[in-house]
């Protein structure tokens, strides 16, 4: 009875984010590595070589298209330079809390679940293209009840900006 409230929950972020006029489109990506697995130990595949800790770390890896989504900022504002021409911020966090909701939910063949690690596009501007690149380092939950309320702590990946 209690697991209402976190589906409420959930219900309401949703629209709020696929609604919102603030909400941005959004093209998300999967990394898979692509190099063959040195063996195992313990029963898992081992990762790489000499100073790979986990596969973040890899360097050989191959970027799967996994659908659309719709991004919401959700962190608390706070004060930050201006640029020289004076229209926006530079920000002053290389991390940023996202509401983020996937066009398309299950059964649609085309539906995904969002996983730490993924990168995403965030759409800025489609003529001409400008998009911002985002990996999520992390996620984090707003309350205590499954099914949980997430939000996801994205880091900036400046080298996959399209200006």
């Amino acid at each position: 009875m209690l697991n209402v409230v976190p589906i409420g929950i959930n219900k309401a972020a949703r629209l709020l984010v696929l609604n919102h006029p603030n909400s941005v489109h959004c093209k998300f990506l999967r990394k898979h590595v692509t190099r063959p697995s040195d063996g195992t130990s313990m029963g898992l595949p081992t990762l790489g070589g000499m100073g790979v800790l986990s596969m973040e770390d890899e360097e050989d890896y191959t970027v799967e298209a996994l659908g659309n989504a719709y991004a919401l900022r959700a962190d608390s504002f706070s004060p930050s330079q201006m640029m020289d021409q004076q229209d926006a911020n530079n920000g002053t966090d290389d991390a940023f809390v996202f509401l983020i909701e996937p066009e398309l939910l299950p059964p649609d063949q085309w539906s995904f679940t969002i996983k730490k690690n993924d990168i995403f596009y965030y759409v800025i501007s489609d003529s001409p293209l400008i998009e911002l690149g985002f990996e999520i380092v992390s996620i984090e939950t707003v309350n205590n009840i499954p099914p949980f309320s997430q939000r996801y702590i994205c880091n900036r990946m400046r080298h996959l900006d399209t200006v």
